[in-house]
């Protein structure tokens, strides 16, 4: 049974990737000869497992851009004090690190 399952995971990652839907996806496989509530389950968990890697890599983002629009905060607070030009340091760094947070919010959501 775990062959079965290891196969229609497989099936079902290609055929996601190729671009068809998830009726496509089962019109094909039940044709193969698959049980039709065994493929609804393995295509619920292969979504649900596209969507946790793609959920990490969004977090991933979100917290790179807020440490990074942090360092943005820090650098210039200590330029300021040193008289020297900030400008570049806020608006540079923190649209980078606002840009690649909201990167990570549409993995995300």
């Amino acid at each position: 049974m775990s062959t079965q399952l290891e196969i229609l995971h497989s099936d079902i990652t290609s055929l996601l990737s190729t671009g068809h839907g998830r009726d496509e996806i089962i019109s094909q496989l039940s044709e193969k000869g698959h049980d039709k509530d065994l493929i609804h389950d393995a295509i619920s968990e292969v979504i649900k497992q596209r969507n946790a890697v793609s959920r990490a890599q969004g977090l991933n983002l979100v917290l790179s851009g807020a440490v990074i629009c942090f360092l943005s905060f820090l650098l210039t607070i200590t330029s300021s004090f040193s008289h020297s030009s900030f400008p570049y340091v806020l608006y540079g760094l923190t649209s980078v690190g606002i840009g690649i947070a909201f990167a990570g919010f549409m993995k995300v959501f």
